[in-house]
């Protein structure tokens, strides 16, 4: 009787010890699971980030290339602009000499300089105001996208240089200056103005000299602006190769963490029907 009951007891012992196994290997497999999902979740939603990365990148990279092709474009406009501006100051200048330092009120070649200044010099100079302007402009709007390409790591592409911004400060001046040579000639016709042609040239000087910064500024900065072009596109394929790669990667850790999770729910399940883990072994036939 006594051997009966001690029988028994190892029996319902081992029997409470393989349910337990068989709870903790359940568990153990509902985590894999969970796992799985997370993994499978992981997997598409890197896909879904990596679109508009990429597309982001891109977008930002078309706005950078096409900002810059309008400076490096407006560049050389203005170039040939304060090159006609100066030739027509020149032309002012000549004119001007025929005044001499006594005008009378009311001259004809005062009206003549009056008209040369108004259609002439007045429209040259506008010209390259409102192309700075427009550089400018183009300016502020490649610093600020750039803020988004220096985002991603290791990449620091440098903004375009605010001393190339000044160009419309410059050419502000010289158009400032043109409205002043107005207002001289003006005085002119009213017989204010004594010693005209040393009053023009002093005004054209000015005018002048604030072209000269435009145009130092176009030959410094032109070869920067298609330096960093090139760095621009550099840098955005550098970035692209990166994000393609780093998802490559990826989907290749996430298969090879679900095929394992896969394997680990497959031998629990074997464990929770069976109580064993299926043998690895491989039989071989003679």
């Amino acid at each position: 009787m006594s051997e009966a009951i001690a029988t028994k007891q190892p029996k319902a012992g081992k029997s409470w010890l393989d349910i337990t196994r068989r709870i903790l290997v359940g568990v153990l497999m509902f985590l894999a699971v969970v796992g799985f999902i997370v993994d499978v979740a992981g997997l598409v939603g890197m896909w879904v980030v990596r679109g508009p990365t990429y597309n982001g990148v891109t977008d930002v990279t078309a706005t950078l290339t096409h900002v810059l092709g309008t400076v490096d474009n407006g560049l050389t406009r203005m170039n040939t602009q304060v090159q006609d501006a100066q030739q027509a100051i020149t032309r002012v200048n000549n004119e001007a000499a025929q005044l001499g330092d006594k005008i009378l009120a009311n001259s004809p070649l005062v009206d003549r300089l009056s008209q040369r200044v108004n259609t002439d010099l007045g429209p040259r100079i506008e010209n390259v105001r409102s192309t700075a302007s427009t550089i400018h402009d183009a300016i502020v709007s490649f610093n600020s996208a750039l803020v988004a390409l220096n985002r991603f790591p290791g990449v620091s592409t440098p903004r375009l240089n605010d001393v190339l911004a000044s160009v419309s400060q410059h050419a502000q001046d010289a158009q400032a200056a043109a409205q002043d040579l107005r207002t001289t000639l003006a005085g002119m016709k009213g017989g204010v103005v004594s010693k005209a042609e040393a009053a023009v040239r002093q005004v054209t000087a000015r005018i002048s000299a604030a072209l000269r910064q435009v145009q130092t500024l176009i030959n410094k900065y032109q070869t920067k602006v298609t330096d960093t072009q090139t760095r621009v596109t550099s840098t955005s394929n550098t970035i692209l190769t990166m994000i393609n790669v780093l998802a490559v990667a990826l989907t290749i850790l996430f298969i090879i963490y679900a095929m394992g999770l896969v394997l680990l729910v497959f031998f629990c399940w074997q464990y929770v029907r069976n109580g064993r883990f299926p043998s690895l072994r491989i039989a071989i036939t003679p």
